[in-house]
């Protein structure tokens, strides 16, 4: 009998997390799993820097930034904490190598059209993030954007955006391209 009711709370329970792991923003996302990676990824090379708590936080606050076009797509307590941190570790990802620039610029297009984000809004922050050496856009975005279903709005921003021939080889030059 006890056995049947305890097991019975643990269906219960394990339903209630399931529903709300679906409705959660955090887990709704197809695309979450290339966010999760590189929070992943950059938890382990801040972990040189920070304890364990503060390289998690920080790096979850960098990746909520970079792969939700600078909005927030849930509050969390702790991540709205490390924001500020997060912006001024920014600047110095290029240097960490965390992901290839081609490999990031795709994803985030993907998670753009997944998120519907405004073309004008994703633009700014492709160049923002083109500015801190992160992503290539101009005649260096990828051509695999290109096939991406959805993506024909977004490609044809991200190639438009105007860049310099110096703007080119410093890119590649700080990116290991050259």
């Amino acid at each position: 009998m006890t056995e049947g009711i305890l097991i019975g709370g643990l269906v219960v329970l394990g339903g209630l997390v399931a529903s709300y792991m679906k409705t959660h923003p955090f887990y709704s996302h197809k695309t979450q799993k290339y966010k999760e990676r590189y929070q992943n990824k950059l938890q382990d090379v801040l972990l040189s820097d920070y304890d364990a708590t503060d390289a998690y936080w920080l790096s979850r606050a960098i990746a909520d930034n970079i792969f939700d076009f600078g909005t927030r797509t849930y509050h969390d307590y702790h991540v709205e904490r490390y924001e500020k941190k997060a912006k001024s570790e920014r600047p110095h990802l290029y240097g960490l190598h965390i992901e290839r620039p081609v490999t990031l610029c795709e994803q985030l297009t993907e998670r753009a059209i997944e998120l519907k984000v405004p073309v004008s809004a994703y633009s700014m922050h492709m160049r923002q993030l083109w500015q801190e050496y992160l992503v290539p856009v101009g005649r260096l975005a990828p051509k695999s954007i290109e096939r991406l279903p959805g993506s024909g709005l977004y490609y044809t921003d991200l190639v438009s955006l105007p860049v310099s021939q110096e703007d080119i080889q410093i890119f590649m030059h700080k990116t290991g391209q050259a």
